[in-house]
């Protein structure tokens, strides 16, 4: 089990470093008006493929979609859902990644609980956009669920209630 665990945070631990060329604002804007258009499921130029092979060398289930300058990647590595997204010239600007609860932080594992302790944790994604990292924590009781965006230092940012 210790073996397991060590190769999970081994494998975390190997991220692929997020461009610098954009401010954290300015990837926020780029992602919210990539998720506004349109997206078209594309072969991304030579470039990007190659970029993408580099950060992502164990990728498998691999499929592009862009708004012409965004371009999202959805994928698989070692059985968790992952999502990546680069600007036309290859720049890395955020990165989504499933995350299991063992995983999370204590400080956020304790104050999702903190909030809603009758909940248990449904899904969890680790996001990193630009040099910002969040928690997406879904967690669920019975037909509610809440959605929790939670800084590494235990912060809750955002939070929507589903009914």
């Amino acid at each position: 089990m210790v073996a397991g665990l060590f190769f999970i945070q081994a494998a975390a631990a190997q991220s692929p470093a997020i461009s610098t060329r954009y401010s954290n604002e300015e990837i926020v804007q780029k992602i919210k008006a990539h998720k506004a258009s349109h997206s078209q499921d594309v072969v991304p130029p030579a470039n990007l493929q190659q970029k993408f092979g580099v950060d992502f060398p164990k990728a498998s289930d691999v499929e592009w979609e862009t708004t012409g300058d965004i371009y999202e990647v959805e994928f698989d590595v070692r059985l968790r859902d992952c999502k990546a997204y680069y600007d036309a010239t290859g720049n890395l600007l955020m990165t989504i990644e499933e995350t299991y609860r063992s995983e999370l932080p204590a400080i956020v594992k304790n104050a999702a609980e903190a909030k809603y302790p009758k909940y248990h944790f449904e899904d969890i994604n680790k996001i990193r956009r630009g040099t910002e990292v969040f928690y997406e924590v879904e967690m669920e009781l019975r037909d509610m669920e809440v959605e929790l965006l939670i800084q590494p230092n235990g912060t809750i940012l955002n939070e929507r209630i589903d009914y």
